[in-house]
């Protein structure tokens, strides 16, 4: 059985990773290519999470992520903007505060995270 950091790289990192993506593209008009440059992955991956053809088991990752997620939506809205905005640090703030609520467990690398996102967040 995978630990739960095992299961979080294979699983919720790329999950979180294609909720950014899609608001990147979707909300911010952001192109494959430079989303893909942002969340370090390929844009034949991105184009994948943008058209939702990916696993079945990512689809449904990425559907329970989205149902924890939803009461914190205006944060993680506020964390894509910033990337948008061309603010990459974000994307590590982004996908920790996904994991953290998405998993239940706030790890060391999450304090880390969570310590630079304590700036208040400009417009």
């Amino acid at each position: 059985m995978p630990s739960k950091y095992e299961q979080i790289s294979e699983e919720t990192v790329p999950a979180a990773k294609s909720i950014i993506a899609r608001a990147l593209i979707l909300k911010h008009n952001m192109t494959e290519t430079d989303a893909a440059s942002y969340l370090g992955v390929a844009q034949a991956a991105i184009s994948k999470y943008v058209t939702e053809k990916y696993s079945d088991s990512l689809k449904r990752r990425v559907a329970e992520i989205e149902a924890k997620i939803n009461d914190k939506r205006e944060l993680i809205d506020g964390y894509v903007k910033q990337i948008a905005d061309g603010k990459g640090e974000y994307v590590n703030i982004c996908i920790c505060t996904i994991c953290s609520i998405s998993n239940g467990i706030f790890c060391a690398f999450s304090h880390m995270q969570a310590d630079k996102a304590a700036a208040p967040i400009s417009a």
